[in-house]
């Protein structure tokens, strides 16, 4: 698929970013699963010379579906990779959102521990989900509070499953991966109310392109928002927007009521983004040159960290144990546990080992890698000294 029309207002699209030689499969697989090439393709965004949102221009939407199902995130066990449900969960709170509601639907839930806390605290009596990973929607449906529908939300879907008419409806991590925007509004708006609340959680291209940062830029990310790109795509479709804060990982949790006034955002300063990534690649090989490396995160931070400096670690960790003996696609190295990783190297004795924290969890991952005696140093994904 390939447009450089911009899909939400239909203005042109500029160069923001070309990233050569990425990979295609962002989460790790078990040791028996073969997935063939190619495995890495050239990706580019662009972005609209007037709301500034930021796009592929080309994509594929097949090989996107398949990756979806069947090598997408890897389920955590509770208490591991919380902070963005924290987040979440907090921004609702203060936004006055988490009150009395009736019926809720999460689209894309993966384990559905999120709208299980949330219809604890609004005291719904209907949560639905729509998860279309089938080892998300297991864990989803053991939780005998939800009603889940094993399936990719889409217009057709939504009136198919005959819901309750619903007066909260959120989506954390979902719309930079939709297709269709007029077909996933055209869902929302059938299974919704008036007044009804809707929250989008996406990363901020705001704060990303300000800190030179690659954590949204993969191939699974169709789309980057701007809040100004993602208002005006809401209003499109008839929800005004209330709220929105940008957490300190970069996330942008947006609130919009269905019927509200329309809101104007200012835009963002995106020129700088191309530089920035290529400054932040030279700093990052001249800090990692010659070092024994560990990294801690097996996630799409973690492989796009592999491509931007073409190397692998000597050893790859994850506090999630689900990943331990997993790998990435195209990669050799096999994921350990957190203790093997660090008895390796005591045994090995590295005279200079670096820590790579490649996640977006850094405020959980160094207290615990501080806790299990790591004394060298340790950096994030952006080179930085932590």
């Amino acid at each position: 698929m390939t447009s450089k029309v911009c899909p939400i207002c239909s203005g042109a699209g500029r160069p923001l970013l070309s990233l050569p030689r990425q990979p295609i499969y962002q989460h790790p697989v078990a040791p028996d699963v073969s997935v063939p090439g190619p495995h890495s393709v050239d990706l580019a965004w662009v972005a609209c010379s007037d709301c500034f949102h930021a796009w592929q221009p080309d994509f594929d939407p097949e090989v996107l579906a398949q990756i979806y199902r069947s090598f997408y995130y890897t389920p955590a066990p509770d208490g591991i990779a919380v902070q963005f449900r924290e987040e979440f969960l907090a921004a609702m709170d203060k936004f006055g959102l988490a009150g009395p509601r009736r019926v809720l639907l999460e689209v894309g839930a993966s384990g559905g521990d999120v709208i299980a806390e949330l219809k604890v605290r609004t005291g719904a009596t209907r949560a639905y989900v729509f998860e279309p990973n089938t080892e998300n929607a297991v864990l989803a449906q053991a939780r005998t509070e939800l009603n889940v529908i094993e399936d990719f939300f889409t217009s057709k879907t939504a009136v198919a499953a005959n819901l309750e008419q619903v007066d909260f409806i959120y989506a954390r991590h979902v719309i930079e991966h939709i297709f269709e925007f007029d077909d996933f509004f055209a869902g929302v708006n059938a299974v919704t109310g008036p007044g009804a609340d809707l929250v989008l959680e996406t990363p901020s291209l705001d704060f990303h392109a300000s800190e030179g940062s690659l954590a949204p830029f993969h191939v699974e990310h169709i789309h980057v928002f701007a809040l100004r790109s993602l208002a005006r795509l809401a209003a499109r479709h008839g929800w005004g927007l209330t709220h929105s804060e940008v957490t300190g990982p970069g996330n942008l949790i947006a609130c919009f009521k269905k019927g509200a006034p329309v809101k104007e955002v200012a835009a963002p300063a995106l020129d700088l983004l191309q530089r920035k990534v290529a400054e932040q690649r030279e700093r990052l090989i001249s800090t990692l040159a010659g070092r024994k490396l560990v990294f801690w995160g097996a996630g799409s931070a973690g492989v796009g960290l592999v491509s931007l400096i073409g190397r692998e670690p000597d050893l790859w960790t994850d506090g999630n144990p689900n990943k331990v003996g997993k790998h990435f696609v195209g990669l050799a190295r096999e994921i350990v546990s957190p203790d093997s990783a660090f008895r390796e190297v005591a045994a090995r004795a590295y005279s200079n080992p670096m820590l790579v924290i490649a996640s977006s969890f850094v405020d959980e991952i160094l207290p615990r890698v501080r806790s299990l005696g790591w004394t060298g140093e340790v950096c994030d994904c952006a080179g930085r000294l932590l």
